[in-house]
C-alpha cells in the first residue's frame, strides 16, 4: 500500500518520526489524509497552523495567500514538509504531473503516537496482561484519555471471568464498577416505555462499555446486561473511573459559556425524551434522546463543537462524555434548562 510504504520512508527521512516505533506509526494512519490530482488539477487546502502537507508522489506547485510559488517534490517534503497556514488562508495547489499528497494533523498524530509509544512503554517495563493492553489501546474509553492517565488506568483495571446468564449490572440496582466487554457476548435489557415491558435493546461485545450512564448520572443502573455466553470483562471500581476517565473527559459549561457558543454557531443537542422536547427547547437544536445517541452518531460532525443538555445535566453529562470518547467535541450544559436564563431562546416561549 503506497501510504504504508511513504510513512516507512518518513521515518527514515524525517527527525520528527525518528523516535516513533513503527507500530505506533501504523496505528497512527487515520491522522493522514490522502487525496490525488491529476495533472492540471487544482485544489484549494487549508488547516489548522503548524499540520504539514507531504508530496507522496508526483510534482506540484503551490500558491501561497502573498502570491509566492513553489514547485514540490517527494524529495522535497520528506526532508522539510510545507506547512499549512492558520484558516481561513488557504494554499493553491496545482498539480504538474499526477499527484499523490498527504496531509498529516500534527495534534492527533502527537496524541495518536504519544498514546501508542506510551504503550508500549508500559509493556516493555511491567508484567501486565497483553491482552489487557490491546483491549484497552483499541477501546474508545480509553482512545481519548489523556497519556498521563494511561498507566494509572492499567494498573486499576481487573480481568473477571463470566459465565453465560451472569447479569453484570441489574436494572435499579447499583453500579458496583465500570466494564468493558473482553471475551463474549451480552445483551441489554430495558423497561420499554410505550408498552412497559421488558425488552432487549441491543448486543454487545467486546470492547463494548458497561455502566457508564449510571456512574456519571450519580445514579442506579437504567438497564440489566446479561451475558449470552461465557466470557470476561475488565472492571474499575466506581472511584477509579472517576478519577482517571470520567474527570478528564467530561466538560461542562455554564449557560453565560453555552449562550455565547450558540451566538458562534455552535450545535445544539437536546438528549431528553421526545415529550419533553415538544414541551420546550432550545431553538434550533437537534432531539437525540440519550438512549438513541449511539444509534445516531453518525449524524454528528467531528469538525463542529457541541452543546448537550437535558433537564438538570445529568443526561447530558452521560451524552457528552460519549460523544468525547467517539472523537466529538461535545460539552454538557451545567444545570441543564431548569438553570438556563435566556427565555428568548426557547420555543414555545415559557
Amino acid at each position: 500500500m503506497i501510504i504504508r510504504e511513504f510513512i516507512r520512508e518518513l521515518k527514515q527521512c524525517h527527525p520528527m518520526f525518528h523516535s516513533t516505533s513503527e507500530r505506533a506509526l501504523m496505528e497512527s494512519l487515520q491522522v493522514f489524509r490522502t487525496f490525488e490530482l491529476r495533472e492540471g488539477e487544482q485544489a484549494s487546502i487549508g488547516g489548522f497552523s503548524g499540520d504539514m502537507l507531504f508530496v507522496v508522489i508526483g510534482k506540484v506547485e503551490v500558491t501561497c495567500t502573498s502570491g509566492d510559488k513553489k514547485v514540490l517534490t517527494p524529495e522535497d517534503t520528506s526532508n522539510k514538509p510545507l506547512l499549512f497556514p492558520e484558516l481561513p488562508q488557504l494554499l493553491t495547489i496545482t498539480a504538474v504531473e499526477d499527484t499523490c499528497l498527504c496531509h498529516l494533523d500534527v495534534d492527533s498524530f502527537s496524541y495518536l503516537s504519544g498514546l501508542e509509544e506510551t504503550f508500549d512503554d508500559i509493556r516493555r517495563g511491567a508484567r501486565y496482561d497483553e491482552a489487557l493492553l490491546d483491549k484497552m489501546r483499541t477501546s474508545t474509553a480509553f482512545r481519548r484519555l489523556p497519556i498521563e492517565y494511561i498507566e494509572d488506568a492499567v494498573k486499576s483495571i481487573k480481568e473477571i471471568a463470566v459465565r453465560a446468564g451472569d447479569e453484570i449490572i441489574s436494572d435499579g440496582k447499583e453500579i458496583k464498577a465500570f466494564y468493558v466487554i473482553a471475551a463474549g457476548r451480552a445483551e441489554v435489557l430495558r423497561l420499554s416505555p410505550e408498552s412497559g415491558d421488558i425488552e432487549k435493546t441491543e448486543e454487545l461485545g467486546p470492547g463494548d462499555e458497561i455502566g457508564e450512564e449510571a456512574i456519571i448520572m450519580a445514579a442506579k443502573s437504567p438497564c440489566t446486561v446479561r451475558m449470552l455466553e461465557d466470557g470476561a470483562v475488565y472492571a474499575m471500581d466506581v472511584a477509579k473511573f472517576r478519577e482517571i476517565l470520567q474527570k478528564p473527559l467530561l466538560t461542562e459549561v455554564a449557560p453565560e459559556v453555552a449562550r455565547a457558543m450558540y451566538n458562534n454557531r455552535g450545535g445544539f443537542v437536546d438528549v431528553r425524551f421526545v415529550e419533553e422536547y415538544e414541551e420546550s427547547h432550545i431553538v434550533g437544536c437537534v432531539n437525540v434522546p440519550l438512549f438513541d445517541l449511539m444509534k445516531r452518531r453518525a449524524e454528528f460532525d467531528a469538525d463542529r463543537q457541541y452543546v448537550v443538555y437535558c433537564r438538570s445535566g445529568r443526561r447530558s453529562a452521560v451524552a457528552a462524555f460519549k460523544l468525547k470518547q467517539l472523537n466529538i467535541n461535545a460539552v454538557s450544559l451545567k444545570g441543564g434548562l431548569k438553570g438556563w436564563p435566556y427565555g428568548d431562546l426557547l420555543e414555545p416561549n415559557s
